[in-house]
């Protein structure tokens, strides 16, 4: 009987030390070419930022991040390389709407999720969930 409580709990003990050793502790994002964004921007902040430009200008990620090198593998969004163009003018965007919310709606951004959602203009006020602005009038 003894015998059994030992190896249940010795099991038990096993169990949660592999579990523990397996898991590793939350890493702080490495973000590469930031060149607008804050480098301290944590990972769900940058994903919120992101979703948020991809659903008002109708657009996925690789809309302005190709895929890595075909030699690289697995093969994946390459977010840190400026080759695609789409994503220099979504920088100039950025600073831009950041410049027109500061100067006109005295709007301070301080890259946190409260922050971020009340910029008065964003990409959507211009974009309104198209590529590239209609160029169709809306006032007459």
């Amino acid at each position: 009987m003894i015998n059994k409580k030992i190896f249940i709990y010795t099991g038990i003990g096993l169990f949660i030390t592999a579990g523990i050793a397996a898991t590793r502790p939350q890493e702080k994002p490495e973000w590469k070419n930031l060149k607008v964004l804050p480098k301290n921007t944590n990972q769900d902040l940058m994903e919120e930022i992101m979703h948020q430009y991809t659903g008002q200008l109708g657009v996925t990620c690789s809309y302005c991040h190709p895929d890595t090198k075909p030699d690289v593998f697995p093969r994946r969004v390459d977010f840190a390389t400026d080759e695609n163009p789409e994503k220099v003018i979504a920088r100039n965007m950025m600073v831009m709407t950041e410049k027109i919310n500061k100067k006109y709606f005295n709007y301070k951004n301080t890259y946190d999720f409260t922050s971020f959602r009340n910029a008065v203009v964003t990409c959507k006020t211009c974009h309104r969930g198209l590529k590239k602005p209609s160029n169709l009038r809306l006032f007459n």
